[in-house]
């Protein structure tokens, strides 16, 4: 097949990028032909001078990439489609392909589209469609999915949660989880007695990731000299970090921390855990995230959400990079299982995973780590077997594949049922007729 992959504007990719990276190699390590594009809602694309970052690295597409901003997009690979012109020259452009995979499946409602009633007309075209949802927001935050669903023949979704909001849209539906490459490769990190008994936590941080949860609790750890490295970054960092505009609730507190002593009230929780010694990397690339995931026995990921937990399950792709590599979860119900005992539909407490209640307090969320760093050798290779066993459905050879049936018509994703479908539901309808009018100033006569 010859596939074009398009993404809208989106800020903080996050685990997207390299779910794009390792969807392109799985798509084309299976023969097919794959371009990729960034459509702006702009009547021409001008050229601009890129400064090189050190931190860059060429990734599998080809482009220069970092974990913070993404691709440096090559001029060919934006698209403008504000005006007829532009929008003729797209459609003859995409009209060329067998499938288009909508990575970012409709515009977000940011400042620059406002107003942007065109890109409607980018879906106008005979060729199969499929939208991937990397979330559980699409019937709170774009229910103007709806506007464009009669141009899709199905849409994925990279985890159970985000799979069962789909049962609110009359579509084809299926479960893809997110690509990742080289696995068999990739499990080569070193045995348990070979790896240090510390942890790594590797964050987008925004609300619902939770980094301040870990954040508080790292004074209450028993850390020794075992790593506790985390990276990343993002708008809950800032916050936290900063001298003149940190939030309260990111200062020592009892709301937040019933048991923090009055020496520490009022200090940023931030301050206080770099005092203890919490090894901060900022934004790293994939080669130091290996090094650091096949030398610790553990991974941390510090997400929930309540809205989330709602539809079901939502494992992040780090508790997959850990796994290949050889570290075990540590993470949270309401979160890589929906359920309050922490018994998801893959993962499942105890078994493939060590679970921190949601509503932990910190010095309760440091507990629970410090009993893990004390798992003995056969309990923790038992885990890691059991999660690896999870890890492969998430092979990007096996994810690419499920776009293929999908698009021919198949039963496709990690479940395969037939006719497997969501349901037309008026009120998201209207919804999304309204957000058209308000906001995107555009009629849909169709609800």
């Amino acid at each position: 097949m010859k596939i074009l992959i398009a993404f809208h504007d989106l800020m903080d990719l996050g685990g997207i990028i390299n779910n794009q990276e390792d969807l392109y190699a799985g798509l084309t390590e299976l023969g097919h032909s794959v371009d990729t594009v960034k459509l702006i809602w702009k009547p021409r694309i001008t050229t601009t001078r890129t400064r090189t970052k050190p931190s860059r690295v060429v990734g599998k597409m080809g482009w220069p990439m970092d974990q913070n901003g993404g691709w440096v997009w090559p001029h060919s690979a934006k698209i403008p489609y504000k005006g007829a012109g532009p929008m003729h020259r797209w459609k003859e452009r995409a009209s060329k392909y067998d499938l288009i995979i909508w990575q970012i499946p409709v515009p977000s409602k940011n400042k620059n589209n406002r107003g942007n009633a065109d890109w409607l007309e980018l879906y106008n075209i005979p060729v199969k469609q499929i939208a991937y949802v990397h979330d559980g927001n699409f019937p709170a935050r774009y229910p103007w999915l709806y506007a464009i669903k009669d141009h899709l023949c199905g849409v994925g979704a990279t985890h159970p949660c985000g799979y069962h909001s789909l049962a609110n849209i009359d579509l084809p539906r299926a479960l893809f989880f997110t690509s990742q490459a080289d696995q068999e490769e990739r499990n080569a990190g070193a045995g348990f007695r070979d790896r240090q008994p510390g942890w790594f936590s590797l964050q987008t941080f925004k609300g619902w990731k939770h980094v301040d949860d870990l954040v508080r609790a790292v004074p209450y750890m028993d850390i020794g000299v075992s790593p506790t490295i985390l990276a990343g970054g993002g708008i809950q960092w800032y916050y936290m970090t900063s001298k003149d505009k940190c939030k309260p609730e990111y200062l020592v507190n009892l709301k937040n921390d019933p048991d923090a002593t009055d020496q520490y009230i009022g200090q940023r929780i931030w301050e206080r855990a770099i005092e203890c010694e919490l090894d901060y990397r900022g934004y790293i690339q994939n080669v130091e995230r290996e090094e650091i995931l096949s030398n610790v026995r553990f991974l941390i990921d510090p997400s929930w959400s309540a809205k989330f937990a709602k539809f079901g399950d939502h494992p992040n792709r780090v508790s997959i990079d850990a796994l290949i590599n050889g570290a075990v979860p540590i993470a949270r119900n309401h979160g890589i299982a929906g359920s309050d005992n922490g018994i998801g539909e893959f993962f499942k407490a105890g078994l493939n995973y060590v679970m921190i209640p949601w509503d932990a307090t910190p010095k309760e969320f440091a507990e629970h780590v410090d009993e893990a760093m004390n798992m003995g050798e056969n309990t923790f290779n038992d885990m890691l077997h059991e999660g690896r066993k999870v890890a492969a459905l998430w092979d990007n050879r096996v994810v690419a594949q499920h776009f293929i049936d999908m698009a021919e018509g198949r039963p496709s994703g990690v479940w395969k049922t037939p006719d497997d479908r969501g349901t037309f539901k008026q009120e998201l309808a209207d919804k999304s007729k309204q957000m058209l009018e308000e906001f995107f100033n555009a009629n849909d006569t169709r609800t």
